[in-house]
């Protein structure tokens, strides 16, 4: 005895293709992975002169400004912790993780000053960006997006709370007129020990809470429907630090499995109009 078919099975053949690849397409998206972005001009060293228990590429000698040369360290908010790690100091739970590389050099985290840039190349289309960021004495930076057409978005005057002592942000809002909210910042790690506050040496300056912060922004329709070309960062005051860059990239279908379906569906169709036929 032949059971009856779902009813989606017994959708006219057409209508039942396209609700494969809807689902096929949505399937993709869910699949997105973060892209991470490291070749940014860098000029000190995380462990050597931040602190010793922050994420960094490597060690180094406390003081020095470099350390490992070359090397990676995947900073994943949602499980790195340290023995002085403040419980409940991660509000940035999105599933975003940062690449924190050195360069030949060994140095990994950028320092911006007042009125000087930094520019992040992209080269890829992007729907959101997030910047792994603290600040010498607390200040604020602009940040500029720009697409391939040359189009711009500034989320100007972001706030960055000294990473020596700084307080916790845990703030969005929507801005430049956005219907949606685009805008986020969030602590995503502390530490209680001896970090490099007032010495620039990681081993004996002050005993406080160092704090990092993740700024998180969201494409509007313009930018996210073409390549970002790059992110600029213009410093309001002493001193933007920047230490990684990620992003969610624009997603499509994988082309693997929309090939092994196109080539599968008409077999499929063809055995289940003979069922229903037999039937």
């Amino acid at each position: 005895m032949n059971l009856p078919l779902p009813a989606f099975f017994r959708l006219p053949a057409r209508r039942m293709a396209l609700g494969v690849l809807v689902a096929l397409a949505w399937a993709g998206a869910a699949r997105a992975q973060v892209v991470f972005f490291t070749t940014w001009s860098k000029t000190n060293n995380i462990y050597t002169n931040l602190n010793q228990e922050y994420p960094a590429s490597g060690v180094g000698v406390p003081g020095s400004g470099i350390g490992t040369p070359n090397a990676t360290f995947l900073f994943d908010p949602t499980i790195y912790a340290t023995a002085n790690a403040v419980p409940g100091s991660n509000y940035a739970t999105n599933g975003v993780t940062f690449l924190i590389a050195s360069d030949s050099s060994g140095r990994d985290f950028a320092e911006v000053n007042t009125g000087q840039s930094l520019v992040v190349p992209i080269g890829q289309g992007l729907t959101s960006v997030h910047l792994l960021m603290a600040a010498y004495n607390g200040t604020s930076v602009n940040l500029t997006l720009t697409g391939a057409d040359s189009s711009t978005e500034t989320f100007s005057n972001v706030n960055l709370p000294d990473f020596n002592g700084g307080g916790v942000q845990n703030q969005s809002a929507a801005v430049n007129g956005s219907s949606f909210t685009n805008f986020f910042e969030q602590t995503v790690f502390q530490v209680v020990n001896v970090g490099a506050g007032g010495t620039g040496n990681s081993s004996n300056g002050a005993f406080n809470t160092y704090n990092l912060v993740e700024v998180s922004l969201i494409l509007g329709p313009t930018l996210s429907s073409q390549s970002l070309t790059s992110i600029t960062l213009n410093s309001n005051g002493y001193m933007t630090l920047l230490l990684g860059v990620s992003g969610l990239p624009t997603a499509v279908p994988e082309p693997a499995p929309l090939a092994l379906l196109l080539l599968g569906l008409p077999s499929v169709l063809h055995r289940l109009r003979c069922r229903n036929r037999a039937g």
